[in-house]
């Protein structure tokens, strides 16, 4: 007598309806979104005859990465992220010098490169030991844009905006130094900005 094993038909998941995959995508994607908004709310509010709107978002950036990296705790990202911008806000109430919030940003950034050195954290292998190059060359980028034209001044910044870009893909696929939300955020937020600060040159 022969036995045949009877293999039950197997269910197949039933497709959830378009709005609830849309709804998991949003709260799945939620960084990348919320980093086209800003964006695109950065452009359209901001002044096109000068660069200075786009110049504080890489300036921001740039200081976020190398803080959260002196500090060795990506868990810290968004909360970093949330004191520098009160920061910004906090000069801006007391003064629109834009010299100002430059010099307390690379006061920042120079205090985070010194911790990092102090704590070794430069050495390490990997994707730590080029953070505070990386931050010396935004900055970089930043100042010559005070005193071009301001033509000159957008296309730098949003050149360097770009180029940050990759940057955050860089911290996004290896998942290190900040958090992976924050790496998709930024990354969002910098190639949108970027890209339409040269579009509006146009």
């Amino acid at each position: 007598m022969n036995m045949h094993t009877v293999t039950a038909p197997r269910s197949e998941t039933p497709m959830a309806p378009w709005p609830v995959q849309l709804a998991r995508t949003v709260v799945r994607r939620w960084p990348l979104l919320l980093g086209v908004a800003f964006a695109v709310f950065n452009l359209v509010t901001d002044d096109n005859s000068n660069a200075l709107g786009g110049l504080m978002v890489l300036l921001v950036a740039t200081t976020a990465y190398v803080v959260i990296a002196s500090l060795d705790q990506p868990g810290w990202s968004w909360p970093v992220l949330g004191v520098l911008v009160v920061v910004i806000v906090a000069i801006r109430w007391l003064s629109e010098n834009v010299v100002l919030e430059l010099a307390v940003f690379a006061a920042v950034i120079i205090g985070s490169i010194t911790v990092g050195l102090i704590r070794g954290l430069w050495k390490q292998h990997g994707i730590y030991r080029w953070q505070p190059f990386a931050a010396v060359g935004f900055v970089g980028v930043c100042l010559p844009a005070l005193w071009l034209d301001p033509v000159g001044g957008r296309v730098l910044i949003a050149v360097g905006l770009i180029g940050h870009t990759v940057w955050d893909v860089v911290h996004w696929r290896r998942h290190a130094v900040v958090s992976r939300s924050l790496a998709e955020w930024c990354a969002a937020l910098d190639l949108t900005l970027g890209v339409g600060m040269l579009l509006m040159l146009v």
